[in-house]
């Protein structure tokens, strides 16, 4: 069985929860590539085990906290696009 850990940030992130905190840290981690976190509500939730609704309103705490800046787009047919920003005082 394979076992993941992720590390959690702590330091400026006193006013969020703990599962706030692990949800921003697992963004923060995916988004060090391009700078921003494309991954769906659907691979969060199954990485943290969390439920989509508790992913959503974490994920609209984060956004009233000013920690994240989500932005969505239209892409045609194919749906949309939402890329996860971290606010750069938390980098």
């Amino acid at each position: 069985m394979k076992t993941n850990y992720i590390k959690i940030k702590m330091e400026g992130l006193s006013k969020l929860t703990l599962a706030e905190k692990a949800v921003f840290s697992y963004v923060s981690s995916l988004a060090l590539d391009k700078g921003y976190c494309f991954a769906s509500n659907k691979h969060i939730c199954e990485a943290l085990t969390i439920k989509d609704r508790t992913l959503y309103r974490i994920l609209n705490n984060l956004e009233e906290n000013a920690c994240i800046r989500r932005e969505t787009r239209s892409v045609g047919n194919e749906g949309k696009e939402r890329r996860i920003y971290i606010n750069p005082q938390y980098k």
